[in-house]
């Protein structure tokens, strides 16, 4: 299913360009200091970091708006919609004119094939369309989506992953074509170039719907740039337009450097350590709540995250509809944690626990080396299990190789509660983001009515959203330590950003250079 977790620190070896195109600075070129390369070109699949290219090069139904705007929802491929008062039908008008980079018209078919090829490939996010039973041409500008139960399809179909339209004839060329790094979208820009663990140069699509006129960048150069302290020379010297992750460290004198502006958002994501309760000790509930009071969480945002989070409450961020905000709360206490590993019957020798997090994150390693210590005086052994993500993911996935505790940083697909607590701690046969490897019958249950009634009933979806959040921190099998505020660098001759927490990617089409 996701692609997110920790891909905020994928290890990659830094290589940086062997041709300088579009140096930061350029009137007609902006730079972003990407800190991974492309994985997945197929739109049908692409499921991480590809956002940086995909909100340029395709474009959904709808795009989810920034929060505070006037509307929650504005056009994109479709110009309106509604749904059917029993909210099983969805229709979608589609903007007139429109082409793919290939030269393809865009019309209700290439919806159709679109959506159907993800949703039959079954990779990436095509879940978010499992309440779709047919998706029906009316006419060349008129498509409509046929549900089994109710859904909110024109929140899905704004997600940032697995809702892009793209050109039949490019899809049908398969996964391999677009592997080379081969795309047909009909957004602004389209493939230039990529130089493989180098950079992506996308150029502007002459025939773009939304036109030319104004402002706008003709090119976006994406420069794979892994090393933290490359990403902040190259902001500060001008030769990056954006550093997509400098040190939260070096901040401070970020904002202090001539020409540089960093700004601070709230945003949806939020990091845990989920706490696997199939293993022992950490299948005993009382050994779950006594690691949630055995961590400091105030010292880890404002010390470690150096002020850039606030403690979390509950599996679901705080910025979110749908968060309960009347959860029962962990706090730091260490003669809890002892208490309550006294009332779990296991002798303290036997209280050996191991705790695995991308070892690329000294968020993540100070935040371990604190519990370890934290634990250590209550008598508890923490052997701390570093690796780059594919490792201990694959690991936390078995049982047989799993870890008591797994690092985990969330955002959602597509605005809305269920993300969290479908992809985190839904009963999964066979574990993909479920590493708690957790399973509550009853919050199944809650999950799922969420799910149907979003679409005809927001307020009973919030209802069963919020309950199953207390059942879930009632259980612990996660310790919801950090809502994580967004920051992004970069240069103050660039105009026209608007964070958007929809969207892991920037919107170049909207830029300019004064």
């Amino acid at each position: 299913m996701k692609k997110k977790l920790f891909v905020l620190c994928l290890a990659m070896i830094l290589v940086l360009p062997s041709v300088a195109l579009g140096a930061g600075g350029a009137k007609d070129t902006v730079v972003f200091a990407a800190y991974a390369d492309i994985k997945d070109w197929d739109p049908s699949v692409a499921f991480s970091l590809e956002i940086a290219m995909l909100v340029s090069v395709y474009e959904p139904l709808v795009w989810y708006n920034p929060p505070g705007s006037a509307e929650q929802l504005r056009p994109a491929l479709a110009t309106s919609w509604e749904t059917s008062d029993d909210g099983l039908i969805w229709t979608f008008h589609l903007r007139k004119g429109v082409k793919f980079h290939d030269g393809e018209p865009f019309n209700a078919a290439a919806v159709k094939y679109s959506i159907d090829r993800t949703m039959k490939m079954k990779k990436g996010a095509y879940y978010i369309w499992s309440p779709v039973t047919e998706i029906k041409v009316v006419d060349d500008d008129t498509v409509q989506f046929l549900l089994k139960e109710p859904a909110p399809i024109d929140l899905i179909a704004s997600s940032q992953y697995g809702a892009y339209i793209f050109s039949p004839k490019a899809g049908e060329k398969g996964t391999d074509w677009f592997m080379q790094g081969n795309a047909a979208g009909t957004g602004p820009y389209m493939v230039d170039s990529w130089e493989k663990s180098q950079q992506v140069v996308l150029k502007k699509f002459a025939d773009y719907w939304g036109g030319w006129d104004g402002n706008h960048f003709d090119r976006v150069v994406l420069k794979i740039v892994l090393e933290k302290s490359t990403q902040v020379q190259m902001i500060k010297s001008g030769e990056a337009d954006f550093a997509s992750l400098p040190p939260i460290d070096s901040l401070p004198a970020l904002k202090k450097a001539p020409g540089v502006e960093v700004i601070l958002s709230e945003s949806w994501m939020n990091s845990s350590f989920l706490i696997n309760t199939k293993k022992f000790p950490t299948d005993n509930a009382k050994i779950r709540q006594a690691l949630c009071h055995a961590w400091d969480y105030n010292s880890v945002v404002n010390s470690i995250y150096n002020g850039l989070a606030t403690v979390a409450e509950g599996p679901v961020p705080k910025t979110m509809w749908g968060h309960n905000p009347n959860l029962p709360k962990y706090e730091f206490n260490l003669e809890k944690a002892a208490q309550l590993i006294k009332e779990s019957g296991i002798a303290k020798e036997k209280l050996k626990l191991t705790l695995a997090y991308i070892g690329t994150s000294q968020e993540y390693e100070n935040c371990a080396q604190l519990l370890q210590a934290n634990l250590a005086k209550i008598g508890v052994q923490l052997e701390l299990l570093p690796g780059p993500w594919g490792t201990i993911w694959d690991k936390a996935k078995n049982l047989d190789t799993a870890p008591n505790l797994q690092s985990m940083t969330w955002w959602p697909t597509y605005p809305t509660p269920n993300d969290w607590l479908l992809g985190m701690f839904k009963t999964e046969e066979k574990a993909l983001f479920n590493l708690s490897h957790y399973s509550n019958p009853e919050v199944d249950a809650l999950i799922v009515e969420g799910v149907k009634m979003e679409g005809i009933d927001r307020n009973a979806a919030v209802k069963a959203y919020q309950n199953a959040q207390r059942k879930i921190v009632e259980d612990a099998p996660a310790i919801f330590y950090a809502d994580r505020i967004s920051y992004r660098v970069k240069r103050s001759s660039v105009k026209g950003y608007v964070y958007n927490p929809a969207y892991n990617g920037e919107f170049f089409y909207q830029l300019y250079r004064e």
